[in-house]
């Protein structure tokens, strides 16, 4: 057990006001994430540690499993550091395949199941993957007949489906009434790429001893969570082992002191799992954490078709804690079959927001019908993800809470961000909208550090330290670009998003990154790409781009087109739901594309919109 002892010279207003139940400064441990599985194991081995349409693994067989998949890993040649693609959706192969990963020393690189060919391709060429991992489906509908060889680091590609570990009745039937999504051929060879299959490996894994592989915990990167940051370039954010078990410890170090049965729920409670495990928020708080707690991972490929069929699943498996989005708790909300299935919630104790705003009507709507309470988070996939959250027992609304334990925040100009901004002097309990006439004086961005804080961007050294700074002290803080402010009891308020960020139905869409994808049409010269207000409040934003056409296309090709090709294109949360083709973009100076100007109408569509 350690001590994190980087503690910087801040001002810190949330000490006072500190829950007095929940420490402040907590001890670490410095073991490799899949440690937690094992230890999880040895004390509740006939538990559930995943439950699946009907079928469940314990901690003893996941274990196992785990340890065979890692040998047979080894077998094919992957050493320590190598990095494997991840391409899964929330079923029991993500997490055999994770921690046989990192129990084999390597870096898991997980893919959201929804990203196409060309996003697969620069997360796999980026990462320098040696294998990727991916549902047999996934494969069919994104992969199959495309030009594989432009993965170049890529050897393997290793199959699953999604029957495999389906309860045996629902395997039978599902797969001969054809409702289980399967490629019925699976291939053996794609020029120097060659395939294996998920039960292969297990099976060639068994009886073998893993080879230890020696990493440090606080160095040795666990896996890389792909994200567009700030500029909305894809970066790898690099998690170390330590970070992740840090963050779990942090998270755990809240709820347990501030919601009562937390203990007594460990190894025989249920953690739901529908927050997409590739994503940094599922895979530290539904699977990590509940790993660590001996929960049963409720795993949802994607939310139930009737939102409260995920409730009944909860109750049923005794769900004792849920990490969710602030749409997710709105859809139940509405749903009439709702209250029904909370009404069997045994211990059903906490929710983790976030994501987006939570409104406090829905907060209040939820909790009433679960008797669950909701607290509000705040971070990124650069930070474990979770800085900051509300108390369970002491939330402010408007608020995303305090720091977490060993986590230290503070507020700098917008400008250099070398000056610390003071504490908004509120004294209301609900912040309003602005921090009054000297607002400037509070406003500022935030910047964060703790155990918890990437040690960098994978290969992005120039990004690394933009985001990454020491101050006087020799301190790492993490800037955000999130703009916010601390109020007079410590909570922090936000008051912008990343800039230009896009929030599409809860996905986090970068401009840029949708960009760099469109420029590769052939016929685009130039593109903006901005997002809209909708009217719609679970859509958010739509996403809107600006084109420009090469002169040999211009009037032969429409915006209806171009959208046919973004829909294959891209992930549909990226896909722009309008399309302009102007004549010029307008540009600064040095020749960037101006989105504000974009965004405020002022450039106007051309004729050659329509084809003719």
């Amino acid at each position: 057990m350690v001590r994190w002892t980087q503690i910087p010279k801040v001002e810190t207003p949330w000490k006072k006001y500190y829950p007095s139940e929940t420490p402040q400064q907590i001890e670490y441990r410095t073991i490799t994430t899949d440690e937690m599985l094992k230890e999880s194991a040895q004390k509740w081995p006939s538990s559930a540690a995943t439950f699946f349409e009907g079928g469940k693994i314990t901690y003893a067989e996941l274990d196992g499993l785990a340890t065979r998949f890692a040998a047979g890993l080894q077998g094919m040649g992957i050493k320590p550091g190598d990095v494997v693609l991840i391409d899964l959706p929330n079923i029991p192969q993500f997490v055999i395949a994770y921690f046989g990963i990192v129990r084999a020393g390597a870096t898991a690189n997980p893919i959201i199941p929804l990203q196409k060919y060309a996003e697969i391709v620069h997360q796999a060429n980026d990462s320098k993957a040696k294998m990727l991992v991916i549902l047999d489906s996934l494969y069919e509908e994104y992969l199959h007949g495309k030009d594989l060889s432009a993965m170049k680091t890529v050897k393997t590609i290793v199959l699953s489906g999604l029957a495999e570990y389906l309860s045996k009745i629902k395997g039978i039937l599902g797969t001969a009434l054809g409702k289980i999504p399967r490629m019925k051929v699976w291939p053996e060879r794609a020029g120097d790429i060659v395939y294996g299959r998920f039960q292969d490996i297990l099976a060639s894994g068994a009886g073998k001893a893993v080879t230890p592989h020696g990493l440090d915990p606080r160095n040795a990167i666990a896996c890389l969570i792909y994200t567009g940051g700030t500029t909305g370039t894809p970066k790898g954010v690099q998690m170390t082992h330590f970070n992740l078990v840090s963050n779990c410890l942090q998270g755990y170090n809240l709820a347990v002191t501030q919601l009562d049965g937390i203990r007594s729920s460990e190894g025989n409670g249920g953690m739901v799992a529908v927050l997409p495990l590739a994503h940094s928020f599922g895979l530290t708080v539904a699977m990590h954490l509940g790993i660590m707690n001996g929960y049963t991972l409720l795993l949802f490929p994607r939310p139930p078709t009737r939102i409260s069929d995920m409730l009944k699943v909860a109750a049923a498996q005794n769900a004792v804690f849920c990490p969710g989005v602030p749409t997710l708790w709105n859809k139940l909300n509405q749903d009439p079959d709702s209250p029904k299935h909370a009404a069997k919630l045994t211990q059903f104790k906490g929710c983790l927001s976030g994501a987006a705003a939570l409104p406090f009507d829905v907060k209040e709507k939820f909790e009433k019908m679960t008797g669950a309470l909701i607290t509000e988070g705040f971070g990124m996939s650069e930070t474990g993800p979770i800085l900051t959250a509300n108390p369970f027992k002491r939330p402010r609304p408007n608020s995303v809470g305090v720091p977490l334990a060993d986590t230290w925040i503070k507020i700098v100009d917008i400008e250099k961000g070398d000056k610390i901004l003071g504490s908004c002097p509120h004294t209301e309990p609900y912040c309003k909208e602005h921090c009054g006439p000297d607002e400037a004086k509070y406003i500022g961005e935030i910047c964060a550090c703790g155990p918890q804080v990437m040690p960098g961007y994978l290969n992005k050294p120039e990004e690394t330290a933009r985001v990454l700074r020491k101050d006087a002290d020799g301190i790492t803080w993490y800037y955000t670009s999130d703009l916010g402010c601390i109020d007079n009891e410590g909570y922090l308020r936000i008051k912008d998003r990343k800039r230009d960020m896009i929030k599409y139905k809860g996905h986090a869409v970068f401009p840029r990154e949708v960009e760099d994808l469109m420029i590769s049409h052939p016929a685009i010269n130039e593109v903006g790409v901005y997002g809209m207000k909708s009217n719609d409040v679970e859509t958010g934003e739509i996403i809107v781009a600006t084109v420009s056409l090469k002169p040999e296309y211009k009037g032969k090709i429409t915006s209806d087109e171009i959208m046919t090709w973004c829909t294959e294109n891209l992930a549909f949360y990226k896909v722009p739901r309008e399309i302009k083709i102007v004549d010029e973009l307008p540009k600064s100076f040095v020749g960037k594309v101006l989105r504000r100007v974009l965004r405020s109408g002022e450039q106007q569509p051309a004729a050659t919109e329509k084809k003719e």
